[in-house]
């Protein structure tokens, strides 16, 4: 029985975490009608970024964290001012290859300033655990996946009671009425980019004392979150966590009591037999009904 709660909780950390990373994915396809494959970036750039501060500048965790969210969303920012602006009107595929052409850039360069080889990040947010028959379960899941929800509670809450917030969502929804209403849809889009960005790192940042940190990190981390927002119906924000949370209990559950060896295969073929039955995702078809 402890196993079994251990792993569920293990599996709702990390699915929460792949939920962050696919609400970035929803975000800027419903904005867009694109997939930004460049926002894997993100994920590893806020990971990296985060361990130097601590590591190297010796920033204390809580200051590293913002500080690497405001680097992260900056970036967001600027990739769709100076690069993603110009290829707003183009074709999915055209946009597709530079998103894939972009990440091969950051990567590149990640891998000349920062190297090839990971870095563990040692940082216990709590020593505190309780127990379940013989199992301890550690408290710093739990933190971590309060942190997760505070950030999802605060994202709610600027998209539903600021104005500019109100003018994003208005902006994704139907863009020309927007405009036509006063709304900078450019603006938005902008924004929408850095917000992306920000749940990436955020996404990043959480994972490092989990994973090993290197410049794979993002790609590990966005496959799965890609496949999270695809469950959840893409351009669903509640599909994308419910899918991120789907596909995290499957991948913990299956490296546990299938084979640790097949946990990623797991999550595909869980993944394609969702989609045989709900082909736009859970969340969309079930849109669709009412």
């Amino acid at each position: 029985m402890g196993l079994f709660v251990l792993q569920i909780v293990n599996g709702l950390v990390i699915g929460m975490l792949y939920g962050l990373a696919a609400l970035g994915f929803s975000m800027i396809f419903k904005a867009l009608g694109y997939m930004n494959f460049a926002h894997a970036d993100t994920i590893m750039i806020g990971a990296i970024l985060y361990y130097l501060l601590i590591s190297s500048l010796h920033f204390p965790p809580f200051v590293a964290f913002f500080a690497a969210l405001i680097l992260t969303i900056g970036y967001g920012v600027l990739t769709e001012k100076l690069i993603f602006v110009r290829f707003r009107k183009t074709s999915p595929i055209t946009f597709m290859l530079v998103a894939m052409s972009l990440s091969t850039v950051v990567k590149n360069v990640t891998l000349m300033l920062y190297g090839f080889l990971p870095h563990g990040l040692d940082i216990n947010y709590t020593d505190a655990y309780f127990m379940i028959g013989d199992t301890k379960i550690s408290l710093n899941n739990f933190v971590i996946l309060g942190i997760s929800l505070v950030i999802l509670l605060v994202l709610q809450l600027f998209f539903t009671k600021t104005k500019f917030g109100l003018s994003i969502r208005m902006a994704q929804d139907d863009p020309d009425m927007a405009s036509v209403m006063g709304v900078n849809v450019l603006s938005t889009r902008a924004a929408t980019f850095g917000i992306a960005a920000g749940l990436g790192c955020v996404a990043g940042m959480l994972m490092g004392p989990l994973f090993s940190i290197s410049t794979e990190l993002g790609t590990q981390i966005s496959l799965k979150s890609f496949i999270a927002a695809v469950i959840g119906g893409l351009g669903n924000f509640v599909g994308a966590v419910a899918g991120g949370l789907i596909v995290g209990v499957v991948e913990s559950l299956g490296a546990t009591y299938i084979s640790s060896g097949y946990k990623d295969a797991i999550v595909y073929i869980v993944g394609i037999i969702v989609l045989g039955f709900f082909p736009y995702g859970i969340f969309r078809r079930v849109a669709t009904k009412h």
